[in-house]
Formats: structure tokens, C-alpha cells, sequence
């Protein structure tokens, strides 16, 4: 059996074992406490996207599927699934790199910024989010005409993300006319994850708020708060949080209709290690800006925030 998909594999392990909470740990293999042995460690059982399943600890190995349920992987399907997913890694490894060094010496966004001169319903969209006009210059908010990953070629707000090193790390591109939820698009495929705000994080020693998408971590970082984005609800790596100052406390700020994905993810997190609190907000953290709200009122909100155990 192939799945050939970890979120497929994902939701056939946790419908087998209600109750076990799986972890994505790349596009090829996710972990969990082991149902068999008990282990405590959540890296220490291991399923993977062709539907096999392995414990590091006691070796108990099998597949997802349950009409295999009694079939251990042979030694060979289990290093045949290894061998697959060492090669698609080292696959989107390559092109990984090869996208950051091309990002790197793009110069997109410089020309996607000078585009809103003279472009007036761009800026006015811009301050219609919560955007100050000195931030839409600073921090080199644009307009382009046909964003480069969508299919329509649709004209787009251009909003640049730069590495925590320096470098430019990519450019989120929301779509003008989108009528749905599917508004995002990156500027070019095979970046990867992205921590938006990433380079600041050395100043921040005390905590640090988590909220989704480039507009609202552009938009809260005006009123001064320590804020990075993640793009996803469930898109937090381990690798980050080396990035963080090691008594900083990670504040959750997702919609009021991702509460459900705040404590999820706040778990996950503090699984990792981390002092993670899970704010609730009336509204988008980013709206509240735009309804007049004020700095004090984000403050009294992050107050009222919950510790994730």
C-alpha cells in the first residue's frame, strides 16, 4: 500500500489510534508516541507516506491500512521506504537551494514597490488594512501586475520577507481579486516554510507573538510588539526555535475562528520545549487595528492569554 501523501497517512493513523496525536515532521513522515511500547518520546514512532509504520524503540513495525493490519513490513518494503524518502528529501533539498539562491538575488520587490507610484487604489488598498504610510515605504509594500505563481495571472499586493540572516527570503503575493480564502501565493515554488520577521527575533528576549500571514505580522510590528507569521495554522518548525531567545514566551494570536488550531499548534510547541500562551481575540489580530483599536487594546488581550500545558 502507498498512500503517497503524510497528511493521508496522517488521518489513517489517527483514526486507528483515536486519540494519538501525530506530528508532521516533513512532507514524508510524521511521529507520535508509540501505541505499543508507550514511549513517551513523540519522535519515537514514526509513520510514513507509502502507509508503513515503524517504532525506533521496540521495532514493531506494520502498515496503516487495516486490511494489512497483521502484516509487518518486510526488512526490505521498510528500507524500500527509506530509500524512497532519502531520495525525494534529497530531491527538495536540491531544489530547495537552488530557489533560495535565486530569491536571494532577486530584486522583484524593489520593482513591485515602485509600482505604487502613481498606482493610488494600490496605496489606498494598503491603508485600508491598517498600514500607516510610512510602514508601506519601509517596509517596501508593492503592487504587481500578474503575480507570478498564479495560473490567471492575476495582479497582486506584493509584501517581502527577508531571511533572519539578511537576504531576501521570498515575497507573499496576495491576490487583488480573489474571491475565496485562496488568496496567497508565493513568489516563486520550492522555498519551503518561512518564519516572516524572522531577522528581529534577536532583539526579543521577553516573548514573542505568533500570528498567521505577511499583512497581519506587517501590520501589528507597526505598534512595536515583537511579532513574527507563519504561513499555516500548523506551520511551526522545531528548527526555529533556535531562532528564539531561550526566555522568550511564544503568544499565539490566530483568528477567532482558529482557536481550535491555536491550541493545537500551542501544544505542539510546547511539546518542543517552549512556554507557549494562547491569546483569543474579539476579531483578527490585524483588524482590530483597522476598528480603531489601539496598542493597549492588544496589550489587554495578550494579558488575558491562556499557558498552553
Amino acid at each position: 500500500m502507498e498512500l503517497q501523501s503524510i497528511e493521508a497517512a496522517i488521518a489513517l493513523a489517527e483514526q486507528r489510534w483515536p486519540g494519538l496525536e501525530f506530528h508532521r515532521k516533513d512532507s514524508h513522515e510524521a511521529s507520535a508516541p508509540c501505541p505499543f511500547c508507550q514511549q513517551a518520546t513523540t519522535d519515537g514512532f514514526l509513520i510514513f507516506e507509502d502507509g508503513g509504520y515503524w517504532c525506533r524503540k521496540c521495532s514493531r513495525t506494520g502498515w496503516l491500512d487495516e486490511g494489512q493490519r497483521n502484516k509487518p513490513l518486510t526488512h526490505q518494503e521498510l528500507t524500500e521506504i527509506r530509500l524512497r524518502r532519502m531520495e525525494r528529501k534529497q530531491q527538495e533539498h536540491d531544489e530547495r537551494l537552488s530557489a533560495l539562491e535565486r530569491i536571494a538575488r532577486c530584486t522583484d520587490h524593489e520593482r513591485y514597490h515602485a509600482n505604487l507610484a502613481g498606482n493610488e487604489a494600490a496605496f489606498e488598498w494598503f491603508i485600508a488594512q491598517g498600514f500607516e504610510t510610512w510602514a508601506i515605504f519601509d517596509y517596501k509594500l508593492g503592487a504587481c501586475p500578474r503575480c507570478p505563481t498564479d495560473r490567471e495571472g492575476r495582479p497582486s499586493y506584493t509584501f517581502p520577507i527577508w531571511r533572519k540572516d539578511g537576504p531576501l527570503w521570498s515575497i507573499r503575493h496576495r491576490l487583488r481579486d480573489a474571491t475565496n480564502g485562496d488568496k496567497y501565493r508565493p513568489h516563486m515554488a520550492g522555498l519551503g516554510r518561512q518564519l516572516l520577521n524572522a531577522r528581529m527575533l534577536a532583539d526579543w528576549t521577553d516573548r514573542v507573538v505568533v500570528v498567521e500571514g505577511a499583512k497581519k505580522t506587517r501590520v501589528i510590528q507597526q505598534y512595536d510588539f515583537p511579532v513574527v507569521g507563519i504561513l499555516g495554522k500548523s506551520g511551526f518548525e522545531k528548527r526555529w526555535l533556535g531562532w528564539f531567545a531561550p526566555s522568550a514566551a511564544l503568544y499565539l494570536a490566530l483568528d477567532p475562528d482558529a482557536q481550535e488550531d491555536a491550541e493545537k499548534l500551542g501544544r505542539q510547541i510546547a511539546g518542543m520545549g517552549k512556554t507557549v500562551y494562547v491569546a483569543s481575540f474579539p476579531l483578527k489580530p490585524d483588524d482590530l487595528f483597522v476598528a480603531d483599536g489601539t496598542a493597549a487594546d492588544f496589550e489587554h488581550y495578550l494579558r488575558l492569554a491562556r499557558r498552553v500545558d
